[in-house]
């Protein structure tokens, strides 16, 4: 990697600003070659360090669901307020719930007959 001023000039003149040789893929920073060497190496991290990862993201996301809860707004989109003291708001609790039904009567119509399903 380069220094800032460096950085700056790659990026304006659309060279790769990791090995300043090639010309940097369109909309990114990094020619062809470096980007699949970054992804490679960042598959191999997250490959040896899967447990830790996981239990990084387990705890950021019960962190915002607590925080969500406590500031009366839906733990599923962050954006609406909620009613009754519950934790999803109207649109995605009827979201969760349309889902929930589509799964169930696939299920039923998959092992039932058409004869044993009251509806």
């Amino acid at each position: 990697m380069c220094d800032v001023n460096s950085y700056k000039w790659y990026k304006a003149h659309h060279i790769c600003v990791k090995c300043g040789h090639e010309n940097a893929v369109r909309n990114h920073t990094q020619c062809l070659e470096c980007m699949m060497k970054s992804r490679e190496s960042a598959r191999a991290y997250n490959k040896k360090n899967k447990e830790k990862l996981k239990e990084k993201n387990r705890i950021c996301h019960s962190r915002r669901y607590y925080k969500l809860k406590e500031l009366g707004l839906c733990t599923s989109c962050g954006k609406r307020k909620t009613k009754n003291n519950k934790t999803y708001c109207d649109y995605c609790s009827a979201r969760k719930n349309r889902k929930t039904r589509e799964k169930y009567l696939l299920n039923i119509y998959a092992t039932k007959n058409m004869c044993e399903i009251r509806v």
